[in-house]
């Protein structure tokens, strides 16, 4: 009798964990996911060290390996939208549409969309057009990174305002074409635009490939702190994402 309620405990234990662990893949790969921000190419916006959740059930769930929706996206992918996608140069990208399995082998991009499927993007100095309107717009604001200076440049999406950044006084990016976004595909910048390999360098973004869009900043901490007050940024907790 003492036997049989020791493996009735035991089963019941594993069948808490497998529950549990269920649950959290659940959570992890089709509800919300967590990324950190690793590199500047998003400044001013998202700060290296920046801890994001992305919005995954919103925007589809895809089986990994496959390039169907198991999930239809409630919400269409905009301009404006900052999105985490799977690298369009990743190996697993070509092998497995979403990035290998549940993504394991998979590089994450975070940039900003600036065109959607239809849209004729050019792209002359430091000046977007979008269907022949220019969405750029200077300012007279400068932001710093350490003893890099950036002249501000607002970007305006529908009734959404942007701040991007240029170097200040120094090379634009190379200019661009006129070139149409095709079916399902997305051109994406980083909001650094003098430091961010974006679609400028290795094309268009595939709709299977999309992750999700972050939403909210959950935690921050600066690497390059100059005190150990300056470690965590407790000012950027809960931020939302514009």
């Amino acid at each position: 009798m003492e036997q049989d309620n020791k493996k009735t405990k035991f089963f019941n234990t594993v069948k808490s964990i497998l529950i549990a662990l269920i649950i959290a893949l659940v959570f992890r790969y089709v509800l919300y996911q967590p990324f950190k921000i690793p590199s500047k190419s998003m400044l001013p916006n998202l700060l290296v060290g920046d801890h994001l959740i992305a919005d995954r059930i919103n925007y589809g769930f895809s089986i990994p390996c496959s390039s169907s929706f198991t999930i239809k996206p409630f919400k269409e992918i905009k301009r404006g939208d900052v999105i985490i996608f799977h690298w369009p140069g990743s190996p697993s990208s070509d092998s497995c549409p979403n990035g290998g399995f549940l993504g394991f082998f998979s590089i994450y991009y975070i940039k900003r969309v600036i065109g959607v499927p239809g849209d004729i993007i050019e792209i002359e100095g430091n000046d977007i057009y979008i269907n022949g309107k220019n969405i750029s717009y200077p300012t007279d604001k400068f932001f710093y990174d350490n003893d890099q200076k950036y002249k501000v440049i607002i970007n305006i999406f529908d009734e959404k305002e942007i701040e991007t950044i240029y170097v200040a006084n120094n090379n634009t990016p190379e200019n661009l074409i006129k070139i149409k976004v095709p079916l399902n595909s997305y051109f994406v910048l980083g909001d650094n635009r003098d430091n961010s390999l974006d679609s400028r360098f290795w094309g268009f973004v595939d709709r299977n490939n999309i992750i999700g869009v972050p939403t909210i900043i959950h935690f921050s901490w600066d690497g390059d702190f100059k005190s150990p007050q300056d470690i965590i940024r407790f000012e950027r907790f809960f931020k939302s994402i514009e």
